[in-house]
């Protein structure tokens, strides 16, 4: 692999194992040697975590990219986790069946970048995240050992605590060289309804009164566009079924356009892809979150937050069955001080505020996971107790973890 940069930070040395056992090896090797480690994917996710001070060496998974168990008829799954996202979903589609959660980069996203940073996307709502199908996980720690937890049966819950440790921890407790899940069939039918241009009170009561309708939607948007809020649902389902929750959202004349199966498909992977943190160009992207029940006064705070501050957004982009609003603006004309009063400012209005993206030189001074949780303690101690030596992401974290 080519030299990287993480926060334009120059990652000294970059290594991709041909196998699980020899990237343990290479691990240890580091972690003895005292070298600070970030694991990479496809790089999709880099622009996560706080500014690191230094970075020796990048362990990438890009060579684990095998299907290690495949069945159809028990509906499970076991990958490397360096496969691409995009393939493994192409995969599964031939035997009518998916993993049910949307991400940006999809064709470049690996598994393993998915289960460390917990992404997910609109279909959140109706289908769970990864955390909802993972059911056996192999992981390599700085001690150089490559250790399992959990299993290929679906009901198996050896290892569980153990197993979701690594959903979300960034890469800071160890590298996930395998996951195994349980997949879902396809939906027969997909349908999305979207609103004509509204005001953002009609698109989030729009968006309310369908989420409460007869047939629960999978997703529920509502967005920014050209100055007008639209709403979006998607709808999944038996054909007749579909049917008869389209008749009754779209007895509400707001709802304008109507796309089915490929062209319904289509439009939520243009939309998600809209959320990319590929790190190219100077935009910030924060997401802000809260009780779903708080999400339009929410919205409303977020827009006059960028409002007091100046900023035209982008993406303004309210999830309000999952409680979140994200956000992208240009940074031109920002300072390292702007952020800091911009960040401290949010906290005020919402329970979590992420910087998700932003230039190096802007988000140096801020730890961008925003205020340190309750659970910062026990953050730790896991921390000390899988890599007490500080090898992985450091500083990249959660309050500089």
């Amino acid at each position: 692999m080519d030299s990287m940069t993480v926060d334009g930070a120059s990652i000294k040395e970059v290594v991709t194992p041909g196998s699980a056992a020899e990237l343990a090896s290479v691990l240890g090797e580091a972690s003895a040697s005292g070298r600070a480690v970030t694991p990479i994917g496809s790089g999709t996710k880099l622009a996560v975590g706080n500014v690191p001070a230094f970075v020796d060496l990048g362990l990438s998974t890009g060579h684990l990219t095998r299907v290690l168990h495949y069945e159809p008829t028990d509906m499970t799954l076991s990958v490397e986790a360096g496969i691409r996202f995009g393939e493994l979903q192409v995969l599964l589609a031939e035997r009518g069946q998916a993993l049910p959660i949307e991400v940006p980069d999809d064709a470049q996203a690996t598994i393993g970048g998915l289960i460390a940073t917990a992404m997910a996307g609109p279909r959140r709502l109706g289908c769970g995240t990864l955390r909802d199908l993972l059911i056996g996980i192999s992981v390599a720690y700085p001690s150089g050992i490559l250790a399992k937890a959990g299993g290929l049966v679906v009901k198996n819950v050896t290892g569980f605590d153990l197993m979701r440790l690594h959903l979300g921890a960034f890469g800071t407790l160890g590298v996930i060289t395998s996951a195994n899940f349980k997949v879902l069939p396809l939906a027969r039918t997909e349908t999305t309804l979207i609103t004509s241009g509204l005001t953002l009170d009609e698109a989030l009561s729009a968006a309310l009164t369908a989420r409460q309708s007869r047939l629960r939607p999978i997703s529920v948007e509502v967005f920014s566009s050209n100055g007008k809020w639209q709403s979006a649902v998607r709808l999944e389902g038996r054909a007749e079924t579909v049917a008869l929750g389209v008749s009754s959202i779209t007895s509400n004349p707001v709802w304008s356009t109507e796309l089915s199966g490929p062209e319904s498909a289509q439009w939520w992977r243009t939309y998600v892809q809209q959320q990319s943190l590929i790190e190219n160009g100077d935009d910030i992207v924060v997401r802000f979150g809260s009780a779903p029940k708080k999400s339009g006064t929410l919205s409303q705070s977020v827009q006059a937050l960028l409002s007091k501050h100046a900023l035209s957004p982008q993406l303004f982009a309210i999830s309000p069955g999952l409680g979140t609003v994200l956000i992208r603006f240009d940074s031109e004309g920002l300072s390292p001080d702007s952020i800091k009063i911009f960040q401290s400012a949010a906290t005020i209005i919402a329970d979590t505020v992420t910087v998700l993206k932003a230039p190096a030189d802007l988000k140096a001074g801020i730890d961008i996971w925003g205020a340190v949780p309750t659970t910062v303690a026990v953050m730790r101690s896991l921390k000390s107790e899988f890599d007490g030596g500080g090898t992985l992401n450091p500083g990249r974290f959660v309050d500089r973890i």
